[in-house]
This record gives structure tokens, C-alpha cells and sequence, in this order.
């Protein structure tokens, strides 16, 4: 049967494209197997999926993205936003309209809501409602950003407004409201004395959070609160968090210390009188990224609210082709899995540049960095090549790894003209050299259709 839904895939999306972006996987945690195909073209890009979801066969329509100044969807997608501890996620079927200017965010949606399936490897929808949403957020040069959320999907309604200032010094951020016909609060504040003293430049950097959760599912109310503090000193980070949840206590106390491409951590819990240890860390490198990490989530379906989580992943990059690997682990010991894979196939329109140099040099040296627009949202499909003819894409998180055979910095130049990300952009800002084992960040803008 999975081959049938490749063929109804392969069948309903040109190979006319640019580039084309082949994803599968199957997913236990998210009870659901099945695939996607994207079709990146100049100006737009063409997707749709198929597979099974909880037993039943789900075919998610072609959907056509659109970009001439606005962001253009008709199809299934996810209505999804958040900001200040605040958000909401709706599984949409219709058009979404989205505009980013340099002061101002808007997204709009208008059509139906339901049953979503969005995994890495597959998006669809199930129509059940009218819906519609808006999501507007406003930088000024003060920094104040104001946001407010809109969204009504059935009967239940959103309305959260939030508030944020930042400086070099201070950020403070609240949101509140109604959120999914229940009452929301969230604050936090993050203080930085020291930061302007050079002297204790890695010192001072102050985390306070505070949230108060209200969950419902069918007739079970789940009712949640925690608050933390965290220090980072230079690559070290300290940070102490405690929950509540339907008179359950949990406290966690964290060291974790970052250097190179590692993390370390140590974790140490305290729930109903009783005391736990853990560890966790990663490495992530160009070839393979591996991590064993360890969070508290709040549950409302369950009706235990808090619980601790404990993941394994591990993601293999083989030139063009990336696969992934996650298992999660809950209080009770219940394994559960996600695993896909996805791939990037030169399409009849790519330039010759781009067929002959679409793989990295190997070498023993990583090179990694990001991908970002002007508001610093990733950017998946940027092609970026290195001295010496070897050529990147950055994934769907916006980044990007390479290879080099020698511990000194190299040239850096974006390729515009090759991306596979769809429309017409430029760049903000871009090293021209880069040395192995340095972060490094590129600023793209996306420019208006002629």
C-alpha cells in the first residue's frame, strides 16, 4: 500500500520543478506512515502527501504556495503561532495569506479546521469546522512588540494580546487571554547587569519565567503552573524549574555546559519527596547528529499534566539526503518512535552549476551555520558554497553543514541564482570567509516579484 501512495504522489506533482524534495517516514508516537513530495519552482512551490494515519488511508490535496510580495497558501496547512509563552496550532484546510514587512507580521486564514496529521514526513487535514484566524505582531524602534492571536475553530475561540520590551540590559514579556475558550496568563522576565561590563562579559545573564496552564480534554480538566530561574556563566548554564500540576510537585534542578559542537548535562529531580538523577548531552556534526536529552511537558489528554520525557535522536547526513531517528520515553517506561527520511533531487529547470556541484567535499573539518530571513525565521533551500566548488543546502531549520580538509578559513559566497528555496532573494548579510568550528550566520530579504 505504500507504494500506491508514492505512485498517487509521484502522479500528482510535475517533475517539470526546479527541485524536487522526496520525504517518508512512520511514526508510532504519532501513529502514522506515509510521504511527500515538494516541487520547488522560481516562483512557487507545489507539495502533497499521502499515507495512513490511526489505520485509515489520508491523502493530503495538492497544495500551491505562492510568493509576489505575500505569501500565497491554498491547501492544508498549519495555522500555528506563538509569542511570549503563548500559542496556538490549528490544522487548516483553505487559503492563508501572510505578509512580512521590516515593522509588522500579518497572517490571515480563512476556510475550514479539523483533524490535522503534520509530521516531518507528512501534512494533511480532515475539514470539521469553519474557521478563520489572524495573527498580527509589531516591532517599533523603542523595543516594544506588541502581538495579538484571533482564531476561531468551531467553538472554541482564541483571543491572546501580548506585550514585550527588550533592551541591552532588560526583557520583559506577558501574554493573556482567552486561549481555546480557557483563561491564559504568561510572564517572564530576563535581566542582564553585568552584560556592559567587559571585565564579566560572560556573566550576568538572568532567566525568569512564570506560566499558568489550563488544559481540557473531552469531559477531563488538567490545571498546571511552573516558574524557573536560570544563570549562564560564559558556556555554562544553570537553571532551576518547578512544577505543579493536580497537587503534584516537581522540582528540576539542571547544569548543562556547551563547547564546540557537544552538550552536556546534568539533571537532578525531585518529585513527591523522592530524589532522581539524570544525563544527557549531544554532539552534532556534519555527518551525524546524536543527542539523549531529558524535558518536562504538560499534558493535558493524559490528566496528569507535568510529566518527564526522555528522548533519544540521531540524524545521518549522506550529501542531499538526510535521516532521522527519535525515540520517547515517558514516566511509565512506554517506547515509542519516529523515523523519516528526505531528499533533494535536481528537477529539469536547475542550472548546470547546480547538478555539477550539489554535493559537499568530504574532509575531517566541519563547517556549520543557519539560514535566516530579515524577521530570523529559517530558510529551508538556501545554497551556499564553499571555496573549493563544494555546494550546501540548508534544511528546513535553515541550517547547514560542510565538510573541508584543512583547519584554516575558506571563501563563503551564497548562490542566489541556485536555491531551492522558491522566489527572489538577497543578502543582508554574509562572511566572506569562514573557519572550521565557527558558528556562522547568513541574513538573506526576500525581494518583491518584479
Amino acid at each position: 500500500m505504500f507504494r500506491v501512495c508514492l505512485c498517487v504522489l509521484l502522479l500528482g506533482v510535475p517533475v517539470s520543478a526546479q527541485v524536487l524534495q522526496f520525504s517518508g517516514g512512520r511514526s508510532t508516537l504519532l501513529g502514522g506512515t506515509g510521504g511527500e513530495i515538494t516541487a520547488f519552482f522560481p516562483e512557487s512551490t507545489l507539495s502533497a502527501s499521502a499515507g495512513f494515519a490511526d489505520g485509515h488511508f489520508v491523502l493530503g490535496p495538492p497544495t500551491l504556495s505562492k510568493f509576489h510580495g505575500l505569501d500565497i497558501t491554498a491547501g492544508d496547512k498549519n495555522f500555528a503561532y506563538s509569542f511570549d509563552g503563548a500559542g496556538l496550532g490549528v490544522s487548516t484546510r483553505g487559503l492563508f495569506v501572510q505578509r512580512n514587512t521590516r515593522h509588522t507580521s500579518l497572517a490571515i486564514f480563512v476556510g475550514s479546521t479539523g483533524i490535522g496529521y503534520a509530521t516531518p514526513f507528512m501534512v494533511t487535514a480532515r475539514a470539521q469546522h469553519i474557521g478563520a484566524g489572524v495573527f498580527l505582531q509589531r516591532h517599533f524602534d523603542n523595543g516594544l512588540l506588541l502581538s495579538s492571536l484571533a482564531v476561531i475553530d468551531g467553538g472554541n475561540h482564541t483571543a491572546v494580546q501580548g506585550l514585550s520590551y527588550r533592551n541591552h540590559l532588560l526583557h520583559l514579556a506577558g501574554s493573556g487571554g482567552l486561549l481555546q475558550n480557557q483563561k491564559y496568563f504568561s510572564g517572564e522576565a530576563d535581566f542582564q547587569p553585568l552584560r556592559s561590563l567587559s571585565a564579566f562579559a560572560g556573566l550576568g545573564h538572568i532567566t525568569l519565567q512564570a506560566s499558568l496552564l489550563d488544559g481540557r480534554y473531552r469531559l477531563l480538566k488538567t490545571t498546571g503552573a511552573s516558574a524557573g530561574a536560570s544563570l549562564r556563566i560564559a558556556s555554562i548554564t544553570l537553571r532551576s524549574n518547578f512544577y505543579e500540576s493536580n497537587h503534584r510537585d516537581l522540582l528540576v534542578h539542571m547544569v548543562q555546559e556547551h563547547f564546540h559542537h557537544w552538550t552536556i548535562s546534568g539533571i537532578v529531580n525531585q518529585l513527591q519527596g523522592q530524589t532522581s538523577y539524570a544525563f544527557g548531552g549531544g554532539y552534532q556534526g556534519n555527518k551525524i547528529g546524536v543527542s539523549l536529552d531529558h524535558a518536562v511537558l504538560f499534558f493535558p489528554v493524559s490528566g496528569k499534566g507535568f510529566q518527564q520525557t526522555t528522548t533519544v535522536q540521531v540524524s545521518l547526513r549522506i550529501h542531499d539526503t538526510a535521516l532521522n531517528f527519535q525515540t520517547y520515553v515517558d514516566p511509565m517506561m512506554h517506547v515509542q518512535y519516529t523515523t523519516y527520511a528526505s531528499s533533494y533531487v535536481q528537477g529539469p529547470l536547475a542550472g548546470l552549476a547546480m547538478n555539477n556541484q550539489s554535493h559537499s567535499t568530504g574532509g575531517k573539518f566541519v563547517i556549520a551555520g543557519a539560514v535566516v530571513d530579515e524577521h530570523g525565521q529559517p530558510v529551508e533551500g538556501a545554497a551556499i558554497q564553499l571555496q573549493g566548488g563544494a555546494v550546501v543546502y540548508s534544511d528546513s531549520q535553515g541550517k547547514f553543514f560542510a565538510r573541508v580538509k584543512h583547519d584554516k578559513p575558506v571563501g563563503l559566497v551564497v548562490l542566489l541564482q541556485e536555491f531551492a528555496a522558491p522566489g527572489l532573494w538577497a543578502v543582508m548579510s554574509c562572511p566572506a570567509n569562514v573557519a572550521p568550528g565557527t558558528d556562522v550566520l547568513i541574513k538573506l530579504r526576500r525581494e518583491a516579484a518584479p
